[in-house]
């Protein structure tokens, strides 16, 4: 079983991080045996995010200020970095270069240069190198490539992707409001359906957005993912104070459309009655965590969610932003 430590204990690791680890420590698979954190107070403070209230803390967990102390003190095979998006790069190529396994939470970097050294140094490290873009571990969306792949349905003709709540206003020091270090509900939030699209339907001709400043810049977005025989449009918004958290998708397929509404799909045939698909109901963050163990362990290689592909989202987003800065310029890629 993997000792496991924790490296930033904010909202997104205490709502969704600790509570995965609660499951695989019951499958044999991992425990969380420390966090560290430069805000004593996040040991102590429950916090809500729009994902949920933090998850119990694991008993007995050792937590640590400083991360020197940490690493000398723990056993420790996996690093678990839940930092803001500016320290992703730096914190990450050093833990690979002491010899641990990396799990790096999304985006991978604040640019696509940083992206790369990342690569560079997991491509020269022992321990593996795994981004937390969890929608490839979603049941809801796991099912829609599914579809695709098997054509199940007929080919894919037109997907729509919205991801939309109130400002991430719970982030120590406010850094998710800061553009310099987040890069905006583009870069942090408007990634996962960015990311899930190329994992759908690979990568697309030109793109196309829109975006607009409310709180820190690029806080509204929307983006047109240009392929051949193939409408994708994708809403990216975080401005809308007070209003729950909502993620959903509809995908038209020549043969049926696909929706998934507060976590349920339902499937409306051409032909007959709409139905629903058994789903396992299993967390993403906790199977992108596992995923990552078993392949540490067995060696095999990472087919689902390279390193590799989470910086090429990256670097769509950042076409994306050239884009919105032109006023929604389409932008051929190459």
């Amino acid at each position: 079983m993997f000792n496991a430590a924790i490296l930033g204990l904010g909202g997104v690791a205490q709502a969704v991080h600790v509570p995965a680890y609660k499951v695989l420590e019951e499958r044999g698979k991992a425990r969380l045996v420390a966090a560290c954190d430069i805000d004593p107070g996040q040991f102590t403070k429950k916090q809500e995010i729009n994902l949920g209230a933090a998850g119990a803390m694991p008993e007995n967990l050792r937590t640590y200020t400083d991360l020197e102390e940490m690493l000398a003190k723990e056993r420790l095979d996996l690093i678990d970095i839940c930092l803001p998006t500016d320290l992703h790069s730096k914190y990450a190529i050093d833990m690979l270069a002491r010899g641990y396994h990396v799990e790096s939470e999304k985006p991978m970097a604040r640019g696509s240069e940083e992206c790369a050294a990342m690569i560079e140094a997991a491509k020269a490290a022992k321990g593996r190198l795994m981004i937390g873009q969890c929608l490839r571990f979603s049941d809801e969306y796991l099912f829609l490539k599914d579809a695709i792949d098997n054509n199940t349905f007929g080919r894919p003709i037109s997907a729509v992707f919205r991801r939309q709540s109130g400002p991430p206003l719970w982030s120590s020091e406010n850094w998710l409001m800061d553009h310099a270090r987040s890069g905006g509900c583009l870069l942090d939030m408007h990634i996962h359906d960015i990311d899930i699209a190329r994992f759908l339907f690979g990568e697309p001709g030109a793109v196309s957005c829109v975006a607009e400043k409310v709180y820190s810049g690029d806080d509204i977005v929307h983006s047109r993912l240009i392929y051949d025989g193939l409408a994708v449009f994708a809403v990216g918004d975080w401005s809308q104070y007070g209003a729950d958290f909502a993620a959903d998708y509809r995908v038209g397929f020549e043969k049926a459309t696909v929706i998934c509404e507060a976590g349920v799909v339902t499937i409306y045939p051409r032909e007959g009655q709409p139905w629903k698909p058994a789903l396992s109901g299993d967390s993403m963050y906790m199977k992108e965590l596992e995923y990552l163990i078993d392949m540490a362990v067995s060696g095999a290689p990472n087919t689902k969610n390279p390193p590799e592909s989470a910086a090429a989202s990256v670097r769509l987003v950042e076409k994306l932003k050239s884009s919105a800065d032109r006023n929604g310029e389409i932008v051929r890629l190459q």
